[in-house]
């Protein structure tokens, strides 16, 4: 597959394509073709250099949080999504690929009245979204439940 990398810190100029092996779909995993991919301040400041607390940057590294696309792949045990299925979802960088594989419980089923271009860019929006609002509710002295 081919994915957009850094294989140095700095801005957009050092992103490259590289090929790598395609990626394959293990047990509770699916494999999606990704046809949009989100791009938020988080991936910019991974690129410069920031490392997230939790997170283990491997040069070349390919960024990306969200994304949207088919599945082409459904790993032993997952229920609920078959190959030809059009899902958006999050994975913790990778996702500035031609394939990513995530677990089932990283994906839901695209809306059909969604464009693939705002399901790419789903996922990071949404938590932001939730994130201020239970720092607006915490702040306020209320309590918030979400689902």
């Amino acid at each position: 597959m081919r994915a957009a990398v850094f294989r140095l810190v700095g801005g957009p100029e050092v992103m490259e394509v590289m090929s790598f092996p395609d990626p394959q779909a293990g047990p509770g995993q699916v494999r999606v073709r990704v046809k949009t991919a989100g791009v938020q301040h988080y991936d910019c400041g991974v690129r410069n250099g920031w490392t997230p607390q939790g997170v283990a940057i491997q040069l070349p590294q390919i960024p990306g949080n969200e994304f949207a696309g088919i599945i082409d792949q459904v790993g032993e045990g997952v229920t609920g999504f078959q190959v030809g299925g059009e899902v958006l979802g999050f994975a913790l960088l990778n996702c500035y690929a031609e394939y990513v594989v995530v677990g089932a419980d990283q994906i839901v089923s695209k809306p059909g009245s969604m464009t693939w271009e705002e399901a790419g860019g789903l996922t990071g929006n949404g938590q932001g979204a939730h994130i201020a609002l239970k720092a607006i509710a915490h702040s306020n002295g209320l309590r918030m439940r979400i689902g």
